[in-house]
């Protein structure tokens, strides 16, 4: 039976996994800055495998998770065997789109090819190598789905770590951007290998039934993914464009906008990503079974536990960000003024950190009711708005490429808010006071951790023992001043979202509800 504890106990597991592989993804971030550095040509590397990856959330990741899970779950209250028949006809129809997408980009590549100038023909060559991955890491975002259906959330999470350790290697071993574009083909190759053997072993036993390649239940995953289609197109059509108005504003400007994303969405994929994943198939069944009453119950607390992670998280990244870019970036070819132009970046991508998450769980609400049009709407009035701020700040005001970092931010606050404006009962008093409590006990520790990086140590280290000596003494800062004001404040909730204190009375009736 779904209860809020086993959401958060799914979500432990999703986040147990997912630290493991946002850890391998940050060894292969710190492999490319310290073997290549913040150089032109993996810029166009890094352009390149945006484009490439233009149609992952569309096909395999986000949007196919939210149309396959309800309607998954509708066939399981029939027959589990008919559920897992509905995935194996998905698997067959996905591998043939995403094929047929792959072909067509690579044919449109081909023609225009002659047309490009020199510096976005390289790009152009580096994204033809890198999107037949698209085919495997859509099959790998099914494979995903339906293992946290089946509330497997530890090893489906922990399948990129197999694509960073190919990553990681290759760019060891690699003398120019080409090379390591094929290898990045074969990592992802690797993580569908793997997350289809976990497949397997888990569904070996049922009979297999003749498959269709155009089914209804295909037909009608076809119709919950167009709904939210258009809305994933935009947001993945603007990370294209943020990569290109950033290489306008700045040759390195990618560059800087990568790493420091790659920063911000750690506490984005660890507690976001876990508790968003984690809550969707509670979600749907509870709309299955027409209890409202529990619907809102697991959606409050998933909101109060995302604002007790990410609040700290964010006002972390700015009183942290400096010294944790310098441990993990500035060495070999990343220079120091390399890491100062990331961390402003950071600190741009900081402000969005809590609406974006905000974004994750309140759509998983909608997905739950098959409301697929709502999140689309809201996300192309955002990415609308993304896209004219970019236009301004870059063409307008000459900003560089922390200006991008600043759009998304301002358009992922805006999305946030038209999603928790057109989702009744999505308002919760509680909530607020408990957002407000955070941040001033997260800005005061921030303000201390800045005060001692300028005027004790003067600035980031240079040294290796110095960066990593720097950045232990301003975590301790940092969490001790949090917790110091956590305790001052009584911010109970913290403790019960840590563990270390027995969840309130009032959420354990909703349990037992």
């Amino acid at each position: 039976m779904d209860t809020v504890h086993t959401i958060l106990r799914s979500a432990k597991y999703f986040f147990c996994a997912t630290c493991l592989s946002r850890v391998s993804g940050f060894c292969r971030d710190m492999a490319m800055a310290f073997c290549f550095g913040g150089s032109a040509e993996v810029a166009a590397f890094l352009v390149a495998f945006r484009l490439a990856n233009l149609f992952r959330r569309m096909l395999g990741e986000g949007n196919l998770q939210a149309g396959f899970i309800p309607q998954f779950e509708s066939f399981r209250q029939e027959s589990f065997a008919k559920a897992v028949h509905f995935y194996r006809e998905a698997a067959l129809f996905l591998a043939l789109v995403s094929s047929a997408v792959v072909v067509g980009c690579e044919g449109l590549l081909w023609l225009v090819f002659d047309w490009l100038s020199p510096s976005w023909q390289e790009i152009a060559k580096l994204t033809m190598w890198m999107l037949p991955g698209l085919l495997f890491i859509c099959l790998s975002g099914l494979n995903q789905a339906l293992l946290q259906s089946q509330k497997k959330y530890f090893w489906p999470a922990l399948t990129p770590i197999v694509f960073n350790g190919v990553w990681i290697l290759a760019a060891m071993i690699s003398q120019n951007m080409l090379t390591l574009s094929i290898w990045v083909t074969v990592g992802c190759a690797m993580q569908w290998m793997i997350s289809s053997l976990q497949v397997k072993k888990e569904f070996s036993s049922l009979e297999r039934q003749k498959r269709r390649w155009f089914s209804l239940s295909c037909r009608e995953l076809i119709r919950l993914m167009t709904l939210g289609l258009l809305g994933i197109a935009a947001v993945q059509i603007n990370s294209a464009l943020d990569a290109i108005f950033a290489r306008i504003a700045d040759l390195s400007g990618p560059v800087y906008l990568w790493y420091a994303i790659r920063v911000q969405q750690l506490p984005l994929a660890l507690f976001g990503l876990a508790l968003s994943g984690a809550v969707l198939p509670p979600l749907s069944r509870a709309i299955r079974s027409g209890d409202s009453a529990r619907f809102y119950e697991f959606l409050h607390s998933s909101l109060r536990r995302s604002a007790v992670l990410i609040i700290p998280s964010a006002f972390g990244l700015i009183a942290l960000g400096g010294a944790g870019l310098n441990v993990l970036y500035g060495h070999g070819h990343f220079h120091l003024q390399d890491v100062q132009n990331t961390l402003v970046c950071l600190w741009a991508y900081a402000i969005g950190l809590v609406p974006s998450v905000g974004v994750l769980l309140l759509s998983q609400a909608f997905y739950a009711q098959k409301m697929y049009w709502v999140p689309a709407r809201s996300s192309l009035y955002a990415v609308a708005l993304n896209i004219l701020l970019n236009a301004v700040f870059v063409f307008g005001f000459g900003w560089g490429s922390a200006s991008i970092a600043l759009a998304t931010s301002v358009s992922s606050i805006l999305n946030c808010y038209q999603l928790a404006r057109a989702l009744a009962g999505s308002f919760d008093l509680s909530l607020l006071k408990l957002s407000f409590r955070l941040a001033l006990a997260s800005l005061l520790s921030t303000a201390l951790c800045l005060f001692v990086q300028y005027a004790v140590f003067q600035g980031l280290a240079l040294s290796g023992w110095g960066q990593g000596m720097q950045l232990a003494v301003m975590s301790l800062l940092y969490l001790g001043g949090f917790a110091g004001l956590v305790h001052l404040l009584s911010i109970h909730e913290v403790w019960e979202t840590l563990g270390l204190r027995e969840h309130s009375p009032t959420e354990s009736r909703g349990n037992l509800s």
